[in-house]
């Protein structure tokens, strides 16, 4: 619109004119926002990207999302990427899933300022405990509290610090802010859906079926690019002997300890998996074989490192446990399929048994070039 244009409008239309400019603005935003959260089924990467984009648009330097990340339980706890909040042990920050507060959201599906919430509990219109209001006042009390809400459940609640610029958060950006959060929570929904479909329930591993399809994927990808790709697989030394000894809910322990080993060893493209029963494989894209070598190692000194609580009753209280892996790096003219690969790393892996466990070897395929 030019000057010519604007003249005869009074101010209450311009008014009117730019209110009407912003929310489309800001429709256009969410329709951007809603597209990049949708693009990623990874939870992990999924609650970054909120995270971000969050920041980016409540004009804060503090952010955290209060989610509840295991499968199998239905508490609430504060995502470890923490941004400007001063939080010393993020797990331990939980809500309980049968928390007022949570119910509370679900039926208004507001923002709320800590303040407003203090107000509310002393007007007995908010029955929330005492604990977790001193629970949120030990991260800060100039909180706003986002809930995430799809289906008419609250499935997280993301907390902001104040503006940078010391002014109060109007309504029209607080409903931008609840419109975000309500297409991160249909974007949670999906990637735990297709968690529950992809994750073993009780070590968080990749299941088989995804180990097998995302192993063609990056062999195919690795033929087309020339990139290195290699694995490795591993499994727990005598591990019937803690089932005999132990039982097997204490085996269930070790194979939980020695999964987080993996899980936590994992870089960004990397698919640490279930194979079966205590056996394990660890996808490495872009990784040549000595790396994949090293990598392997590594996993099998912290296993090695680890002492694992016996719970039990019998023996001692820690349990000492140990893996054998074997490594392979993917060869595009000999391995036609997953079969070949996996072969050579299970080759590998039984010449580390042969030779005494608690050790790395290298696929003989790979030895001969």
């Amino acid at each position: 619109m030019n000057i010519e244009d604007m003249e005869g409008l009074d101010l209450d239309a311009l008014g009117q004119m730019d209110n009407y400019e912003k929310k489309v603005y800001d429709q256009q935003q969410l329709i951007e926002i809603s597209k990049a959260l949708n693009s990623t089924l990874d939870l992990s990467t999924l609650i970054d990207s909120i995270l971000n984009i969050s920041l980016a648009q409540s004009q804060t330097f503090q952010i955290a999302i209060y989610l509840n990340p295991e499968i199998d339980t239905n508490d609430f706890s504060i995502h470890g990427n923490v941004i400007g909040f001063d939080i010393e042990s993020p797990e331990k920050m939980i809500i309980p899933a049968k928390s007022p507060i949570l119910q509370f959201f679900s039926a208004n599906k507001k923002a709320y300022c800590y303040a407003q919430l203090m107000e509310l509990k002393s007007q007995n219109r908010l029955k929330v405990e005492k604990e977790l209001m001193d629970q949120f006042e030990s991260i800060s009390n100039d909180l706003t509290f986002i809930p995430m809400v799809n289906k008419n459940k609250v499935n997280g609640l993301v907390i902001i610090g104040p503006k940078t610029s010391g002014q109060e958060y109007i309504s029209s950006e607080l409903d931008f802010l609840l419109d975000l959060a309500s297409i991160a929570s249909i974007a949670v929904d999906n990637a735990r859906l297709y968690q529950l479909a992809t994750v073993d329930m009780m070590t968080k591993l990749k299941i088989h079926h995804f180990f097998q399809t995302r192993l063609r994927e990056e062999m195919e990808k690795s033929r087309e690019t020339g990139a290195p790709l290699s694995m490795f697989m591993t499994d727990i030394d005598h591990f019937k002997k803690f089932n005999d000894t132990y039982g097997h809910q204490q085996g269930d322990v070790v194979l939980k300890e020695v999964a987080q080993v993996l899980i936590r060893s994992a870089r960004g493209n990397d698919v640490p998996s279930r194979y079966g029963g205590e056996e394990f494989a660890m996808i490495l894209p872009n990784t040549s074989l000595q790396a994949a070598k090293e990598i392997a190692e590594r996993v099998r000194k912290n296993v090695e490192k680890s002492k694992v609580k016996n719970y039990s009753g019998v023996g001692e209280d820690k349990l000492s446990v140990s893996i054998s892996a074997g490594v392979a790096q993917f060869n595009p003219v000999l391995d036609e399929t997953n079969k070949h690969l996996i072969e050579k790393c299970d080759k590998a892996l039984y010449k580390a048994k042969h030779n005494g466990r608690n050790r790395v070897e290298i696929s003989q395929d790979n030895e001969a070039k």
